[in-house]
């Protein structure tokens, strides 16, 4: 399991962003997923597909929605870094998000065979 010691945007955050400036979006992004990286850095590359990942979000706020998380920067990092070939459903066939409520917010991700 690695742990993403950040509070990450979620989708209100980042259509938010996109309505502003769409410019500003994409360098956000980018800098969330470099952030994300030095997280992600010591994850096997994985050589068995499909998987299944599992996101377990750490939310200190009980009003925070679970549909708004978005994983699409961690996703887009580990294929980056080499660690994921593709994020699409050959690759990855199922994805869970679990809630946990805790006094600082950040996200745990396990990978896990997904045969």
């Amino acid at each position: 399991m690695i742990k993403i010691d950040l509070k990450l945007d979620n989708w209100n955050d980042i259509i938010k962003q996109c309505r502003t400036n769409k410019y500003l979006a994409n360098s956000h992004k980018r800098k969330e997923m470099q952030q994300i990286s030095w997280f992600i850095r010591q994850m096997p590359k994985i050589d068995k597909y499909p998987v299944k990942i599992n996101f377990i979000w750490h939310i200190a706020n009980s009003n925070s929605d679970l549909d708004g998380k978005s994983c699409k920067s961690i996703l887009d990092a580990m294929q980056i870094l080499g660690i994921l070939e593709n994020d699409n459903i050959k690759h990855i066939n199922e994805i869970n998000y679990k809630a946990v409520k805790d006094e600082k917010e950040y996200v745990e991700i396990e990978v896990v065979n997904g045969d």
